[in-house]
């Protein structure tokens, strides 16, 4: 192959590589280790490419190349396989969450927490019965996690909750769910006799009041 020749496919394979967006890979939890190696795969092989007579830069970006493209094509929805497990996890910390409030029904004649929202469950966190911050963020969201001694506010908790409930309230009332928007289309509800159920379809929070 002339040197000609080398420069045109090396100026298509940058082209292809850098094409590929290796950030947007990251950002869609593809594997960043991976990505990362086949970027540098990409740049090494342009490198090689521009400073060697031979094919080997060439064989370099290809590789890049393909790699990205099997990342990219071969498994895209790899976040979305994942939503499944996000959905238990999520259910599991509001199991959590209803424990932590029987503790506080037990210490408080039967009452849970009486405000509405993070400022309800603000209770669990100021009185030592629920601090772990993670356990009030959904997996499936990019919410930011409280830290230290932060109060729990909207901006770090990501379930609704209605304070003012008692033991002897009706067992089908919902007393904590998903924020809309935590998962598409779905949200897990946690009933006043600690069942947590999900809803399914875009009207799911309408289904729950009803």
């Amino acid at each position: 192959m002339s040197k000609k020749k080398i420069s045109v496919t090396t100026k298509i394979v940058i082209i292809l590589t850098l094409s590929i967006r290796p950030m947007e890979m990251i950002n869609r939890d593809m594997g960043a280790l991976v990505c990362i190696l086949a970027f540098i795969f990409g740049i090494g092989g342009i490198i090689a490419a521009i400073r060697s007579k031979s094919n080997n830069g060439i064989a370099m970006c290809s590789f890049s190349v393909l790699l990205n493209i099997f990342i990219v094509y071969c498994h895209p929805a790899e976040g979305v396989a994942r939503e499944p497990a996000k959905r238990i996890s999520c259910a599991s910390n509001i199991k959590q969450i209803w424990l932590s409030l029987k503790q506080y029904a037990d210490d408080y004649s039967g009452n849970f927490p009486p405000a509405n929202g993070a400022a309800g469950l603000e209770y669990l966190r100021k009185y030592d019965y629920l601090t772990n911050y993670a356990v009030y963020i959904c997996p499936s969201t990019r919410t930011a996690r409280g830290k230290d001694i932060q109060p729990l506010t909207e901006e770090n908790v990501d379930y609704v909750y209605i304070g003012g409930f008692n033991e002897k309230t009706d067992p089908k009332s919902p007393i904590l769910y998903d924020k809309p928007g935590n998962h598409q289309d779905f949200g897990n509800v946690l009933f006043a006799d600690g069942t947590v159920n999900n809803f399914k379809g875009k009207d799911w929070p309408e289904k729950i009041k009803k």
